[in-house]
């Protein structure tokens, strides 16, 4: 976020460089990221968590798809940088999903 606002911060052009919706968002994930440290413990009981996280970020990084291409001129630089990230964590989670390291096992 900070060596790279403009693909991180939505409405800096406007001048509101950090959004109220950013520390929302960032809360969230504080929130699931303290979720899924405590299910550690017991991973193969974690899967309704790891569906939500599939989820939750697919359909956040497909609303911000839509998003950038409706404020293409100031909001671009999403598509390169918080977007993939998105579809890069659903990939993670989908790929270390209990059901999936159950089957491997």
């Amino acid at each position: 976020m900070v060596s790279y606002p403009h693909g991180f911060v939505w409405g800096i052009e406007e001048g509101t460089q950090y959004h109220p919706y950013l520390w929302m968002m960032l809360m969230l994930y504080i929130a699931w990221c303290y979720l899924l440290v405590r299910e550690a413990k017991n991973p193969r009981d974690a899967g309704l968590l790891f569906d939500f996280g599939i989820i939750a970020n697919l359909l956040h990084a497909l609303l911000m798809i839509g998003q950038t291409l409706m404020m293409w001129e100031h909001e671009m630089p999403h598509m390169w940088a918080d977007i993939p990230i998105l579809f890069v964590l659903v990939y993670l989670l989908w790929r270390y999903h209990p059901k999936n390291i159950k089957s491997e096992n």
